[in-house]
């Protein structure tokens, strides 16, 4: 998955200033937006996962997916501009994602969700590290202390030691590697590729990926209340991934990344309105420690925006 020997070659490094503070937050603010949607995707999927197999939800939130963009993408762009959007990163971010949703998916049926999401909480520091490694980014001690204090505020909301341990959590560490790769691989798509055309073929990769599972599992009919459920889950994935992808193209990985983290206090507000579970002590002492860690990042941008002296953070060297 190393991009660096894919043969791709990064957009040059942007200099800090008003228009990037602007993506930065225009990021931000989609990176929330993302995690809102998925979390709520999330919930209306696994409602379905007691009755029809992994393979099976993949295979018909996708399909249902793309029959719902091909109106918009189809006759806008047409399918001889589709095919020709398909490039080297784009592939690899579709077989990220296609990984990603496999595995991810098959621990989020057999595993709490707080539980795969605090061990996904991972993935903005694995992004702060490709960052520095693919993109060139300047990424000083202050935003790396800034995502590692985000990651004890996930911690503490979890309390990992209290579940017994399950190998399903090596997918969800899997699928922190790929995803890492397939959001890197989006800064390598060309900027002139409109983003629903990505979102669109990435709908159709992972509905054929669906099918991969098929000879391991036994598929069955669902009935209306799955279709209805799984049909708004594809709305939110559509939603989901476009907001993700604009997120990516012109912020900085390394300043958007940490706030990955606000998909736990999405947790937190949908299992009080819609399970009845409120947080305790311990999670409302971690949520203020990955909103400080988010809000810190959102301010540093905004001084280095502003000035960048001699003696700013200490630069992660890259080869």
């Amino acid at each position: 998955m190393a991009l660096s020997n894919a043969g791709l070659t990064p957009a040059p490094a942007r200099e800090a200033g008003p228009w990037q503070l602007a993506a930065n937050t225009r990021s931000m603010v989609l990176m929330v937006i993302a995690m809102g949607v998925f979390v709520l995707n999330d919930t209306l999927t696994k409602t379905v996962a007691s009755d029809l197999p992994t393979g099976q939800i993949i295979f018909l939130r996708n399909l249902l997916a793309t029959l719902i963009l091909a109106p918009f993408v189809i006759p806008r762009f047409g399918l001889r501009a589709i095919a020709a959007a398909y490039s080297k990163p784009l592939l690899i971010r579709n077989l990220s994602e296609i990984v990603a949703v496999i595995c991810y998916l098959s621990a989020i049926f057999r595993l709490p969700i707080a539980n795969v999401t605090a061990v996904f909480q991972l993935v903005p520091l694995a992004m702060t590290a490709a960052a520095a490694i693919y993109l060139k980014e300047r990424v000083g001690w202050r935003r790396w202390s800034a995502a590692a204090v985000g990651l004890a505020g996930v911690v503490l909301i979890i309390r990992p030691g209290t579940a017994d341990f399950s190998w399903w959590y090596l997918a969800v560490l899997v699928a922190v590697f790929v995803v890492t790769a397939r959001d890197i691989a989006t800064r390598f798509i060309d900027r002139a590729t409109p983003t629903l055309i990505v979102v669109f073929l990435t709908a159709v990769a992972v509905t054929l990926a669906g099918l991969l599972l098929l000879p391991f599992e036994t598929w069955k009919v669902p009935e209306t209340s799955h279709l209805v459920r799984l049909a708004v889950a594809a709305i939110l994935c559509c939603c989901g991934y476009y907001a993700l992808i604009e997120c990516w193209r012109d912020g900085d990985v390394s300043a958007t990344a940490p706030f990955r983290y606000s998909v736990v206090l999405w947790a937190i507000l949908f299992g009080a309105l819609f399970l009845g579970e409120f947080p305790t002590a311990w999670t409302l002492a971690g949520a203020a420690i990955v909103i400080s860690a988010g809000l810190y990042t959102f301010l540093r941008e905004r001084q280095l925006a502003d000035t960048r002296p001699a003696d700013d953070d200490v630069t992660v060297k890259t080869g």
